[in-house]
């Protein structure tokens, strides 16, 4: 565009104001007052937390909602419900890890639990289930639950739990996981 050299400095003034003018309107859209969005500092946990263990399937997703929610704190008493009991390999490998957790005064928070391609073979009173189990989370410190590392996945790995049928409920017995 060619301004005739005596209107140039109006022509750069009136541009100048109304780039003022459209910055000035942008900061105050974008901060006008209104609720302020909380931001969770992990996502939320993938696994179903029905808690229903009428079924084998259900029975092992409640174990490892249960088992998501012991790590943040180390306490194995929180899967005891969904084992066959305190003496089960399941109840025992959970505990040891949780406490070799809490010996290193540090907890887990998981953000992504995915139980995929489950199998559940039937027989009576007792069942197997197979499955492909994927976590990703992060160490905190156990006294003040700062980060102590950034969120990471680990890879899948394959999990087989032997489960038993008491009273109407089924509980995890064995639970065995290996690398893909």
């Amino acid at each position: 565009m060619n301004v005739p050299e005596r209107y140039r400095l109006a022509v750069v003034a009136a541009t100048s104001l109304i780039v003022v003018v459209i910055v000035a309107a942008a900061i105050l859209l974008l901060n006008r007052p209104g609720p302020t969005p909380v931001v969770s500092p992990s996502p939320t946990v993938t696994a179903s937390p029905s808690l229903d263990v009428t079924t084998p399937e259900g029975a092992v997703r409640s174990f490892f909602d249960a088992f998501a929610k012991a790590r943040r704190t180390d306490d194995p008493a929180l899967i005891r419900p969904y084992v066959t009991g305190e003496q089960s390999s399941a109840y025992l490998s959970v505990q040891g890890f949780l406490l070799g957790q809490k010996a290193a005064k540090k907890a887990s928070v998981l953000t992504i639990q995915q139980l995929d391609n489950i199998v559940v073979e039937t027989t009576g009173a007792s069942a197997t289930v197979r499955l492909v189990y994927t976590e990703g989370g992060y160490d905190v410190s156990l006294v003040s639950g700062t980060p102590l590392e950034s969120p990471n996945v680990l890879a899948p790995r394959n999990v087989t739990m032997e489960l038993r049928s008491v009273n109407g409920r089924w509980l995890v017995d064995t639970y065995e996981a290996r690398a893909q």
